[in-house]
């Protein structure tokens, strides 16, 4: 409680949901499932997202409707327009045809969930902060001091509140935080819990097939596999489904990621050399699943060097996170969200120092949330981090440790 504190009060002091960027389409998005308008929301193309956040979210945005969340979060007359309830397929009362938007501007109605859709997001950081403890327990590595260290670094962690005040992204935490428990069931062999919780991830974020292919590799047989992925299935397709049912291309397009049209912003390599568009917003999706399967694949095809203990499987997740940050199209400090609690975890995990992952923490913010005026050095600086974070994982994953391993399988056995 005191760690999810201090992440309310760094929120607070950074001014909490911004009034551009991506507020407004979540929003939008999820106020329109709460009110069961599934088409409005599968054709909102400004957030290429799986609709999983809203969701998750919609149920309480429905059953508690109350004008909550601090003044300044507020939104633009012009952005406020589209918030009206109109524009999500509800009807205006007449009382309320002509209101007050909460800047205090006449003229706008929003929706009684704009401000406090806010109040949700940083509800998320829970769902992180749990699935990262359960991945620490589930390792035979926690304890009182590592648990406090952990959540103190996730409350202060600059990327998990930008996800919040900079592009207001919470469903990327949540993602994360679904994909870390899902971690957590691996190594405790509950496998349709996992694939559930793999689901779910996957269905609030993309990226979070990312973790789900060392999970895949972590399972016993094929029969662990088969499950795993089963539940995963099962869930993401159940959740997609009325989505598909009500805006068939839509949805697709929002789970491809292209309908935005490409990065805009930002520096990386791709960038630099031109790369725009639909091709880099290509890269950026595809090519990590593609590295990611490579590596999964060439671990399972190891028999002694097969990540079948915490520190190994931790280490591969990193490595396909990481994965991320190598081939992506344009670089915001919540990109490093992953990869910064993975590489933390896992020092945890294997009860070392994390000198060395907080050093990384500390230069990734760095290159990319200070922007340093050059952006060669910008692109490059974080390219070179990206790089640092997936072979560190790498180089976990195939160490030939056979004293590790045994007291890995002793630690699952206690």
């Amino acid at each position: 409680m005191a760690a999810a504190a201090c992440y309310v009060g760094v929120v607070a002091v950074r001014q909490g949901p911004p009034p551009d960027g991506d507020t407004l389409p979540l929003t939008a998005v999820t106020t329109a499932v709460a009110d069961g308008q599934l088409r409005a929301a599968a054709t909102v193309s400004a957030l290429p997202n799986p609709p999983g956040y809203a969701l998750w979210t919609a149920p309480l945005v429905a059953a508690f409707p109350s004008w909550v969340g601090a003044p300044i979060w507020c939104t633009t007359a012009g952005r406020a327009a589209a918030l009206r309830p109109t524009a999500v397929g509800r009807a205006v009362a007449p009382d309320r045809a002509v209101g007050v938007d909460e800047c205090g501007m006449v003229g706008t109605d929003l929706p009684p969930w704009y401000r406090s859709q806010g109040v949700l997001g940083l509800a998320s950081w829970l769902v992180m902060a749990f699935g990262a403890l359960a991945l620490l327990r589930a390792s035979g590595a926690g304890s009182v001091g590592r648990e406090a260290g952990l959540l103190a670094f996730l409350a202060f962690l600059p990327a998990a509140s930008s996800a919040i005040v900079q592009l207001y992204h919470p469903q990327d935490i949540v993602s994360l935080g679904l994909a870390l428990g899902g971690l957590a069931s691996t190594l405790r062999r509950r496998w349709v819990l996992a694939g559930a919780l793999f689901g779910a991830a996957v269905l609030t974020k993309q990226f979070a097939v990312l973790l789900l292919l060392p999970a895949l590799v972590e399972a016993d047989d094929r029969r662990a596999r088969l499950t795993v992925a089963g539940s995963a299935a099962l869930v993401f397709s159940a959740g997609i489904l009325p989505f598909l049912a009500a805006a068939p291309r839509a949805t697709l397009e929002n789970l491809s990621g292209f309908s935005a049209g490409g990065a805009a912003a930002g520096q990386t390599v791709l960038t630099l050399a031109g790369v725009t568009g639909t091709v880099a917003s290509a890269v950026a999706r595809d090519a990590p699943v593609v590295f990611a399967l490579a590596v999964c694949l060439w671990a399972a095809r190891s028999p002694q060097r097969r990540p079948d203990r915490p520190v190994a499987l931790v280490a591969l997740a990193l490595a396909c996170a990481g994965s991320r940050l190598v081939f992506e199209s344009v670089i915001f400090p919540y990109y490093l969200l992953a990869a910064s609690v993975l590489i933390l975890l896992l020092d945890l995990v294997a009860r070392r120092s994390p000198h060395r992952s907080l050093v990384w923490c500390a230069a990734a913010a760095f290159f990319v949330a200070f922007h340093p005026g050059n952006h060669a050095v910008d692109a490059l600086g974080t390219l070179v981090l990206a790089v640092v974070a997936v072979a560190t994982g790498l180089v976990e994953v195939f160490r030939s440790e056979p004293t590790a391993v045994a007291a890995g399988a002793d630690a699952l056995a206690g």
